[in-house]
């Protein structure tokens, strides 16, 4: 398989919400589902829902990446009592009792490592929204590398993860998932760092800035910077005028978000190596 990107969780970070305006940095998600899954590049920080309470924001968004480092740990096709064994160990504080019994009883139907190489390397958190019952929805992208390059994303699919709290911890109540994604071109990106310009220029304009890039040949382009491992390399590029930026693209035409359909790009760049140009 070809090493490519697109994490969304694809996937997992680029784009801030308009509530974080211009005080964070901003990440694109992983790959767009092209199979009918749930899921897609999206804001990660996005509120479609209710209003969310900021402590609880983190908290559940920290029981989901928690799951999402725990899933290499637990192989679904191993024999039931060896599953059940590796669920209870690193699900157990993360998911509900209900749940944990049910996966442990019917391993098949949980979510976790189907292969030795690749496998579920963490979920990017696309969106968290608040439900009228006082329970929590997370959009994700559970991503997927190699022992080949464990920083470049193999594969990915998207999820869908409920949260209630109970006895004072958020649990994962219920996860669907979504069909692994196509995963997109390769490609290398010279231009000028750029607040993303919105299509619709009429009326209130919200203050956040979608960091993206404008290339030579006149395009705009998102950036998701989540698989550079150096942070000097993150922090440079995002301070920097001019970069030249290498990475897997997918075009504006796969994104099914109505997040990004607001900005004049022509797609995201999951970027896997950057130089600023001076």
């Amino acid at each position: 398989m070809n090493k490519k990107y697109v994490w969304i969780s694809v996937v997992l970070i680029i784009i801030a919400a308009a509530a974080y305006y211009m005080t964070r940095v901003p990440y694109a998600e992983v790959p767009v589902d092209q199979n009918g899954g749930e899921g897609g590049i999206q804001s990660p920080i996005g509120n479609p829902g209710g209003s969310v309470s900021s402590g609880d924001q983190g908290t559940v968004e920290a029981v989901v990446s928690a799951f999402g480092k725990a899933m290499r740990n637990v192989s679904i096709l191993a024999p039931t009592t060896t599953a059940a064994a590796a669920f209870d160990a690193n699900y157990g504080s993360l998911i509900s009792p209900e749940l944990l019994q049910q996966w442990k009883a019917s391993p098949s139907k949980a979510i976790g490592r189907m292969t030795s190489n690749p496998w579920p390397e963490s979920i990017g958190i696309v969106s968290v929204s608040a439900n009228t019952d006082g329970s929590y929805t997370v959009q994700g992208n559970v991503v997927e590398v190699t022992t080949t390059d464990p920083n470049d994303v193999a594969a990915a699919y998207p999820v869908t993860l409920t949260l209630e709290k109970r006895d004072a911890s958020w649990r994962i109540t219920n996860i669907t998932r979504g069909a692994y994604s196509n995963l997109p071109q390769r490609v290398t990106i010279t231009g000028n760092r750029i607040c993303l310009p919105h299509k619709d220029t009429t009326g209130p304009q919200t203050l956040e800035c979608a960091f993206g890039i404008k290339a030579d040949d006149g395009k705009n382009y998102g950036l998701d910077t989540s698989l550079l491992s150096a942070t000097g390399t993150v922090d440079a590029i995002n301070s920097a005028t001019r970069v030249r930026v290498t990475g897997a693209l997918t075009p504006v035409e796969m994104l099914n978000s109505n997040f990004w359909q607001r900005y004049d790009i022509a797609g995201i760049l999951q970027v896997t190596s950057a130089q600023v140009i001076q």
